[in-house]
């Protein structure tokens, strides 16, 4: 009997920490494909060429409509992007820094339009953003040293393609450099 309790002892903690380690992986990554409605998609990125694309982007830059993320935001919290501790560390933002944070994401002079081809989990940084129900409205994952770039659900135009412009890369160092 004490080794039929032991076994199960341990399945329980090896399901457990397998469900734990499971659980980390998809809320710090993206396995789903987030599609945008039809009319994002129409008014963006059905474009015959490149040209008329980031056309359509300058049109909208500002758009209250596109504004990040688009639902007033109570506050922030950055999470490192790391196995098992990015909820232990994170940390939340001031209210200026909150205000700072959703400018620099709602300026397009602090995002490029060169290439965006990295993977989320290269990224350093996420950024959640909730709002007064403590719901996620927004999340933003930033890979700063090694490539500056960004990627934001849900999609503004304000941020182009999500790469950060020299500007941008040291306006999003001076606001994270207390964190």
């Amino acid at each position: 009997m004490k080794v039929f309790k032991k076994i199960i002892l341990f399945s329980v903690i090896i399901i457990s920490l397998i469900t734990i380690i499971v659980y980390d992986i998809t809320d710090r990554t993206q396995f789903y494909s987030k599609t945008l409605p039809s009319e994002e998609l129409k008014t963006f990125f059905l474009h015959k060429t490149s040209e008329e694309q980031e056309k359509a982007f300058v049109q909208n830059f500002g758009n209250e409509k596109y504004k990040f993320p688009r639902k007033e935001v109570t506050y922030i919290k950055l999470y490192k992007n790391a196995l098992l501790i990015s909820r232990l560390t994170s940390q939340k933002f001031t209210e200026s820094d909150k205000i700072k944070l959703l400018n620099f994401f709602n300026n397009p002079e602090n995002f490029s339009w060169g290439e965006t081809t990295w993977s989320l989990d290269e990224s350093e940084y996420i950024l959640r953003f909730f709002d007064e129900k403590e719901n996620e409205v927004g999340k933003i994952w930033l890979c700063l040293e090694d490539c500056g770039m960004t990627k934001s659900i849900p999609f503004s135009p304000n941020m182009k393609y999500g790469g950060l412009s020299k500007l941008g890369r040291e306006n999003i160092k001076d606001i994270l450099n207390d964190y």
